[in-house]
């Protein structure tokens, strides 16, 4: 099997957040140096990540059949491994965010994008493209989702900075 040590960050001084390095609980070598950003984190380094990310995955489906909830787990999962680990993800779905209404109260520190313009120049002013009208209706549907979630809100800049470029995913939703 593959250990995974765990890396905990040193306090500096008395219990303040300000983090200086990270330490592996194996050798007590120092890994990385670190900003305050990243102070609350825990961090784990994989001993030998080529086995990790080459791993096959099957779909696993702690839901039900009206409400599929699909995740992927590792298949060298033995069967009672795999039982177990179904019986313990099912009775505590609760705790996976599946939509953007599954998660109030994020804070907007994490999540809000802003676009970065510089002062001092002005703004090209793109040509309006128009999408294809499947894209468009995708479009509209996934900001009203993200509106509706509080996720994003509605702001005025004073020009027309870029057109939105939507990306479509495999499953068909942008």
């Amino acid at each position: 099997s593959t250990s995974i040590p765990l890396i905990f960050p040193e306090i500096v001084g008395d219990d303040s957040p300000t983090i200086n390095t990270i330490h592996c609980a194996d050798d007590d070598s120092v890994l990385t140096y670190l900003g305050a950003e990243d102070s609350y984190l825990p961090k784990t380094i994989p001993s030998d990540t080529s086995t990790l990310l080459n791993e096959a995955t099957v779909d696993l489906n702690i839901g039900t059949s009206k409400d599929p909830r699909i995740i992927k787990v590792g298949q060298s999962l033995n069967p009672q491994e795999l039982g177990d680990f179904t019986t313990f993800l099912s009775n505590h779905r609760q705790a996976f965010a599946w939509a953007y209404e599954d998660m109030p109260g994020l804070d907007p520190d994490i999540v809000v994008h802003n676009i970065v313009t510089l002062p001092n120049i002005k703004p090209v002013k793109q040509k309006l493209r128009k999408m294809h009208p499947r894209v468009a209706l995708l479009v509209k549907e996934e900001l009203q989702r993200l509106l509706s979630a509080n996720f994003i809100q509605p702001i005025d800049y004073p020009q027309w900075v870029s057109n939105v470029v939507p990306v479509t995913k495999a499953t068909g939703k942008i």
